[in-house]
């Protein structure tokens, strides 16, 4: 059985990958590209951001899930375990309407 705190470790870190994914795919089918100081800015702010904001989020989210189904926050990983699965299509899908917010 997979712990809580590995879940949240994998979905921390396909959050990025997704993240990462996400800016590859603009790059390469992108109609609107940013400076190379904007691509700066959202490989190296939006790796970080992408993995609180959304990571963070969806760990919150999962333990109020958990709390309610369970009763307890801590008894079951299975909520966590899905965050490693459905936060890289989050970051993914973000990774352009957040390109296009920079000038």
């Amino acid at each position: 059985m997979i712990s809580i705190e590995t879940a949240n470790s994998y979905s921390s870190k396909t959050t990025i990958l997704g993240w990462f994914a996400g800016l590859a795919w603009l790059a390469y089918a992108g109609e609107q590209q940013p400076h190379w100081w904007g691509w700066a800015l959202l490989i190296v702010v939006g790796m970080f951001a992408a993995s609180i904001v959304i990571g963070g989020g969806f760990a919150l989210l999962a333990s109020f899930l958990t709390k309610a189904v369970r009763g307890s926050s801590n008894a079951s990983p299975d909520f966590y375990a899905w965050g490693a699965f459905i936060c890289p299509v989050i970051a993914f899908f973000c990774a352009a309407p957040v390109a296009r917010l920079l000038p």
